[in-house]
């Protein structure tokens, strides 16, 4: 992939605006001219730049995988991440997946996908790949209208079903003729789900819900008892670890809680068996659903349960501290239009701290009694205050009784099993006249994540479209909130005073470097510039260099400049620019791994930077020189890169 001379170079190179098309159909063509390294470096560049870009993501995973790379499931799934209803992406994850034998990903993904494509008619290729992993499904149901519409795979003559209602725990047999089926429940308001005589699971798609929220005629006092409403679904560990928390905690407050555990027919004995021994605990009360619900009917079974309670909807992989209730629930009652109020978190979307809607790791207890105690010292002390946000984030969520009687529960026939539901319920709320903060007087640990595994990028990409169509200012007024950051003050008081970042001694991931069966060819021999600041002393010399490479006559030399790239950089033509991976994840390939797919011959570093590789480095001091070194490299340059394919492992 010969790089042209400056004065040749496209227009839509030199145009920001044009430039990154023209970088991806240049990636393109380097990789069906077989070199694998430029598409790769391409690729990598605009997933970070744009990581909401379904094409840029697809190529660097058809490169790793032609590649025989590990890394290529891991691709694959970003790449899916990007668009999770496209059939032949859903198709190659699974397949990326079986290749690396790892069918427990596929048997979980694939039946929540099945509904979707059985629907459309091009189910074929998934159920292939779901019997691949073992899984047997008989059919898949969903949601035509008003009706329950479904499809059975190897249905005998005049079949029947058992629909199921979890809301009013009735059972009905239905009679089905053909490999498709529909017909309108026995009642318009239930949560059906559907499944052969015998089986011990429902059809993928159930359970299908028709119940929208409703109003409760019967108001609450001015203020009413406390629920925490704990949903369950698998997770164990974190979920003991979760109730054990709580419950530590009640002795500490002064309100009277109870805690509520709605098990979602987790189907685990050593799950059951704890349950059971929880339960005798006189302050826990334990739902078992029927069958499994998802998230939003679960929490729908529980709030029914305990009407005309404040409830605090909390997941089960967060951890609580000291008299995190009293504090939440003053907040709550601080003006009576308040509706919800949530906590400060390491993952709690607008209240996450260090940084405002990125996740860090969880704090250790030592840390999270640091970081609550913190926040608590200084809203007692009035340096902090609490802050209104649009919505509040759902993994602890103290919801106004009076709010839930006047707009009802969370909306789980619009909105699918998780995820999103509690901005819909706040943005009701918020119709209705109530308003929303963050307690930035508390702090609660939060993992994320755990219960939907990768069918939460399924769920988010489903439900935001709904939420979108029916609140089309949210998103807009929620980036102008992170982008204006109402809390910066108050996290940086917590910061000051509890010491920045939410984990002590925890490293984030970090990308990998990684292994291919066969290395990538590349166009040309690099000269890397590791992690370059636009701000630095040794910019100019890097464009020094920049423009020495692009005099020359051939196009064997290019410059893979790790960091910041001027427009100046940009127009010598001759520079492979990608931002440098950040610990938030929108990197694949590590910038170590960059290095060596890039077929660098050697690395400048700019002086106080380390580069943690052994591999040859020049580093870039008052005395550097970019004419004279250049000259002298052209002389004797190493004919391959030394850092080889060999090295594995975490950046």
């Amino acid at each position: 992939m010969a790089s042209a001379p400056v004065t040749a170079l496209p227009s839509a190179w030199r145009s920001p605006r044009l430039r990154d098309d023209f970088l991806l159909s240049r990636a393109v063509e380097a990789f069906q001219a077989g070199f694998a390294a430029d598409a790769l470096l391409g690729a990598e560049a605009l997933c970070r730049r744009h990581p909401d870009l379904v094409a840029p993501a697809l190529l660097r995973a058809v490169a790793l995988q032609s590649l025989g790379s590990a890394l290529a499931a891991a691709a694959w799934q970003r790449a899916w991440c990007r668009d999770p209803h496209d059939p032949n992406l859903q198709d190659n994850l699974l397949g990326a997946w079986l290749a690396a034998g790892d069918t427990a990903r596929v048997a979980a993904l694939a039946p929540a996908l099945l509904p979707q494509r059985c629907r459309a008619g091009n189910h074929a290729s998934l159920l292939a790949r779901a019997q691949a992993a073992g899984l047997a499904p008989a059919g898949a149901c969903w949601r035509a209208g008003h009706d329950i519409e479904g499809m059975l795979f190897d249905a005998a003559p005049n079949a029947s079903l058992l629909l199921r209602d979890e809301h009013r725990g009735e059972q009905y047999e239905v009679r089905i003729e053909g490999a498709r089926f529909r017909f309108a429940p026995p009642h318009p308001d239930g949560a059906w789900s559907l499944a052969l005589p015998g089986a011990a699971a429902a059809l993928p798609g159930s359970p299908l819900v028709f119940a929208a929220p409703k109003p409760d005629a019967a108001a609450p006092g001015p203020q009413a008892a406390l629920t925490v409403l704990v949903p369950l679904y698998r997770g164990l560990e974190q979920a003991r670890a979760c109730v054990a928390s709580v419950l530590a905690s009640l002795p500490a407050n002064q309100v009277a809680a109870r805690l509520l555990l709605i098990d979602d027919a987790s189907g685990e004995p050593a799950f059951s068996d704890w349950l059971g021994t929880v339960q005798a605990d006189q302050r826990v009360t334990v739902l078992r659903n029927r069958y499994n619900l998802g998230f939003i009917e679960s929490v729908n079974r529980g709030l029914r349960h305990c009407a005309g309670h404040d409830v605090l909807l909390l997941n089960a992989d967060t951890l609580v501290h000291g008299d995190w209730l009293d504090r939440l629930r003053a907040a709550l009652y601080r003006a009576p239009h308040i509706a919800s109020v949530t906590p400060w978190s390491n993952n709690g979307e607008i209240s996450s701290f260090p940084d405002i809607a990125r996740a860090a790791p969880v704090p250790d207890a030592a840390r999270l009694r640091q970081l609550d105690e913190s926040a608590a010292e200084l809203h007692r002390a009035g340096a902090t205050a609490d802050v209104e946000v649009p919505a509040c984030c759902g993994f602890a969520m103290l919801m106004r009784a009076g709010a839930l009687a006047a707009i009802g529960t969370l909306d789980g026939a619009a909105l699918e099993r998780g995820y999103g539901e509690e901005v819909d319920w706040c943005l009701r709320a918020r119709a209705a006249g109530y308003r929303h903060y963050v307690a930035t007087g508390v702090f609660v640990a939060h993992a994320g994540g755990v219960s939907f595994g990768a069918e939460k990028h399924l769920r988010v990409h489903q439900n935001r479209a709904v939420l979108v169509a029916r609140y089309p200012g949210y998103y807009p007024e929620y980036q102008r909130f992170l982008r204006t950051d109402p809390l910066a003050t108050a996290r940086a008081a917590l910061a000051q005073r509890a010491g920045g970042a939410a984990s002590a001694g925890l490293p984030a991931a970090q990308p990998a470097i990684p292994d291919f069966a066969q290395a990538p060819a590349s166009s040309c021999t690099r000269i890397a510039v590791w992690h370059h600041r636009l701000g630095s002393p040794q910019a100019a010399q890097v464009l020094a260099l920049a423009r020495l490479v692009a005099a020359r006559a051939d196009d064997t030399v290019r410059l893979l400049v790790i960091g910041e790239v001027s427009e100046l950089l940009w127009a010598t033509g001759v520079v492979d620019a990608l931002p440098a991976a950040t610990r938030h994840g929108e990197a694949l390939l590590g910038d170590t791994g960059l290095l060596a797919i890039g077929a660098c011959a050697v690395v400048l570093v700019c002086d106080g930077d380390e580069l943690p590789l052994d591999i040859d480095t020049v580093r870039i001091g008052p005395a550097f020189d970019a004419r004279y070194w250049f000259n002298a490299w052209l002389g004797a340059p190493p004919a391959a890169a030394p850092f080889q394919f060999a090295h594995s492992g975490a950046r």
